[in-house]
């Protein structure tokens, strides 16, 4: 690959820059920096020798852009916002991961309070491992997932509608608030859109044909959802198989059947996917709600899922609650006024979501399915188990990413018809000639 200088000039000024940021730092910092280079600079020198050039170098851009804002937001909320002011997750990850580090090391004892699925964990205690207790080095490490989420919104919908869609995805995904704001804390969000993304890249590829990569891809994105979050997993199961049946039922609807019967036999029987599975139930849904639907920001506390009839009642108003709150006059604390440009933001994009989500199915069906239905169903799924404004704040931007990249889509399309439309009427509608007769030369 021939990298020509102006290709690698701006990762090069981007780690320069950082390599100075870096020596004046703490030394926790440092090391977090150190975290934030090993993701982000070879990430950005791929990008720096791909072709197209022009489009390459407006995505590497906007992905140090991403990673740049991320990691300002996680330096800002370290030291200058109040603790647990947006996720008290935060600092339990932080430290049940330096106490399994310490464990590792056979320094204490395993951590008593570390519960449930324990990949995020181990993640935060190898980092702790490698460069020591440097609390911003989960986040600086979320900063750079975000920009690497970023690429692979811009490669889903580049696949949609072509690169400008991709560019825009890709500029709306890396600047959107709670997107944002989520990889820049020590959660394991950043990890769950990241695998989420890989997954359906992986089966958006798929649709054209069989390939290893894609294979990889969808494998290893269900390896990084599953341990994380379960429900996701089984919930992107169902919207790729689906994806991928539903085109079959028009040209072999008996093979398409059969395949569909094998699977409902085979998968719920295979343990991990049996043990998500188990997750689903109605009681399971109930009860997970009512333990979601806690402290002055729950609403709808008295709802009952138990029964499909009850779930079924509640689903229009859980719909609304999820997609559109906090809603402007819900407004009751900073944290909740702090989202206040996004919601806006985000109803006058939702419009567009439509027309590009409308556009995506009638034109490039296969590679549109697997996002559309996962964004449907992950979408149903939450509306069901949501309770509490700030819950649902923080799950949205597991699918509003989705939802910005149909967004992308119709704001291209919209662009390109506009263009059009401004070329047919300027060949209809030519500028008058003159008729001042012209003057004889001296």
């Amino acid at each position: 690959m021939n990298v020509r200088p102006a290709s690698w000039a701006l990762p090069a000024a981007a780690g320069a820059g950082g390599g100075v940021v870096a020596s004046f730092a703490p030394d926790g910092l440092t090391s977090a920096f150190a975290v934030l280079a090993v993701l982000v600079v070879p990430t950005a020198l791929l990008l720096a020798g791909r072709e197209p050039r022009d489009e390459s170098r407006q995505l590497l851009a906007l992905f140090l852009a991403a990673v740049a804002v991320r990691v300002t937001v996680a330096l800002l909320i370290a030291y200058a916002a109040p603790s647990h002011f947006f996720a008290a997750d935060d600092h339990k990850y932080g430290r049940l991961g330096w106490e399994l580090a310490a464990h590792w090391a056979g320094e204490g004892p395993y951590p008593a309070q570390l519960y449930g699925r324990p990949g995020y964990y181990m993640w935060n205690a190898l980092l702790f491992t490698l460069v020591g207790h440097v609390p911003t080095a989960p986040a600086f490490a979320n900063a750079a997932l975000g920009g690497l989420s970023c690429l692979l919104a811009h490669a889903l919908a580049r696949d949609l509608a072509g690169p400008r869609a991709g560019l825009l995805a890709a500029g709306l995904t890396a600047f959107w608030p709670s997107l944002v704001l989520w990889s820049s804390l020590n959660l394991k969000d950043a990890w769950a859109i990241l695998g989420l993304l890989l997954l359906l890249r992986g089966a958006q590829r798929l649709a054209s044909g069989l390939a290893p990569g894609a294979v990889i891809q969808l494998v290893a994105g269900f390896g990084v959802v599953s341990p994380l979050r379960g429900y996701l997993a089984l919930v992107a199961l169902a919207a790729v198989t689906l994806a991928w049946l539903l085109p079959r039922l028009r040209t072999s609807p008996v093979v398409a059947l059969v395949l569909l019967a094998l699977v409902a036999v085979v998968v719920p029987n295979v343990a991990p996917v049996g043990e998500l599975a188990e997750e689903a139930s109605f009681e399971s849904i109930d009860q997970m709600r009512r333990k979601l639907s806690l402290g002055g920001s729950a609403y709808l506390t008295d709802a009952d899922l138990s029964t499909p009839g009850a779930a079924l009642r509640f689903l229009p108003s859980g719909l609304v609650y999820f997609l559109l709150a906090p809603l402007p006059w819900q407004l009751f604390n900073a944290r909740q006024l702090l989202t206040l440009p996004e919601m806006l933001t985000w109803y006058a994009l939702v419009p567009m979501v439509l027309v590009g989500l409308r556009d995506a199915l009638r034109r490039r069906f296969a590679a549109a399915a697997p996002i559309a239905f996962f964004a449907g169903l992950a979408t149903l799924s939450y509306a069901l188990v949501e309770g509490n404004l700030g819950t649902a704040y923080r799950h949205r931007a597991q699918v509003v990413i989705l939802f910005l990249i149909f967004a992308a889509v119709g704001l291209a399309r919209r662009r390109a018809a506009a263009t059009g439309f401004a070329r047919e009427r300027a060949s209809a509608h030519p500028p008058p000639r003159s008729t001042q007769p012209l003057e004889a030369p001296a």
